[in-house]
């Protein structure tokens, strides 16, 4: 290596704006990043990168010295978008069904080399699951074992195997052989070494990419793709995953409240402009309960969509909405409170969902 982890670092801050596009809510400027002189210069690299001579009769020699098994990965950089590097990849024999990838750096004079490795990971689900009801997603944060709200619980959910792709530089022998053949031509066509994954793996302070965030991001990251996981992933890094349940192993009690609710949305819905500009999801996160003063205040939201509606379907089906919505009112003030839905209001529910206004349509779920 002729470059210490401190040069490479300073490298990457030539290109990487530091500290910039990440808000105090946790959201991105993608604008503010992009306007960095930082990132510029970056833009400008790709770009000069792409028109390189040696760089496109490199791609000749390998596409005929593998043909139909070659794959140029860096299309891209014409536009300059996208990666720090040149990057294509040879399909090994199809018996074994293995991709081999190289990278080499327009930013520094390294490459690298190394094949895609798969690990299943255990890890025990989350304490939530997810159910689609009548065409809406709904969001539970109950436990999916939890006898009030799942009559049948699937004990083969408790556990999930996630399998996890990462990048191995370990290569097997056909995969040696070869990667020798190629790095010897990558190594005389522009001069540059192999960099050891102990200094690409280092994580570099301050910078994001396009799919990493600060802390999370490494050399390879930077000085070549953010494409592949660099490191063998840990159980530990993995998030619990989620679990579906089926609405038919629902409870009564629960199919209850969903119904109630899907009517709701069902008027709510159409009638919200961001909705129809395609701007957020229509999901719902319910915790199972059905409460007298949220009913309440999401009537109160849909009067104000109908005055006047803002929507094409809030204006051809205005009359049906504002029938159902005294309905759905009256039902409400007439209501407790305590426990499930009265039998009244479930079967108002179901007699709207059953005779949907006519210029409407099924409601959408992300």
């Amino acid at each position: 290596m002729n470059h210490s982890i401190d040069e490479l670092i300073d490298i990457v801050y030539r290109y990487y704006p530091r500290g910039v596009g990440i808000l105090d809510d946790g959201d991105i400027d993608v604008q503010q990043y992009a306007e960095t002189e930082e990132h510029d210069r970056l833009v400008r690299a790709r770009i000069q990168a792409s028109k390189v001579d040696r760089w496109h009769d490199l791609l000749r020699r390998i596409q005929d010295g593998f043909p139909g098994r070659f794959m140029n990965h860096s299309l891209h950089l014409p536009a300059g978008g996208c990666d720090a590097c040149y990057s294509f990849s040879i399909d090994m024999p199809e018996s074994t069904g293995r991709t081999l990838w190289f990278h080499v750096s327009f930013l520094v004079p390294y490459y690298i080399v190394h094949s895609e490795r798969t690990i299943d990971i255990v890890k025990r689900t989350r304490d939530s699951f997810s159910v689609k009801f009548l065409g809406l997603h709904f969001i539970v944060p109950r436990s999916p074992f939890d006898p009030r709200f799942v009559a049948r619980p699937d004990d083969g959910q408790k556990f999930a195997i996630i399998g996890r792709e990462y990048a191995a530089f370990d290569l097997l022998p056909d995969e040696q052989r070869c990667a020798e053949w190629i790095s010897g031509d990558i190594e005389a066509t522009f001069g540059c070494e192999r960099m050891p994954p102990e200094i690409g793996t280092v994580l570099v302070p301050e910078v994001m990419t396009s799919v990493r965030l600060p802390g999370e991001v490494r050399l390879y990251d930077c000085l070549f793709t953010d494409y592949h996981r660099w490191v063998e992933p840990s159980p530990s890094d993995e998030p619990a995953p989620g679990v579906q349940v089926e609405a038919s192993n629902l409870t009564q009690p629960f199919i209850a409240v969903l119904t109630v609710l899907t009517a709701l949305y069902g008027i709510l819905w159409p009638l919200m402009p961001e909705l129809q500009s395609g701007s957020c999801y229509c999901v719902v996160e319910t915790d199972g309960v059905l409460r007298k003063d949220e009913l309440t205040d999401k009537l109160a939201k849909i009067r104000v969509l109908l005055e006047p509606p803002k929507t094409s379907w809030g204006i051809a089906a205005k009359r049906e909405f504002e029938a159902a919505t005294r309905e759905l009112e009256a039902l409400v003030a007439s209501w407790d409170g305590e426990g499930e839905p009265p039998a009244a209001m479930v079967a108002w529910a179901w007699s709207f969902l059953a005779s949907w206004p006519v210029n409407s349509e099924p409601i959408a779920s992300s």
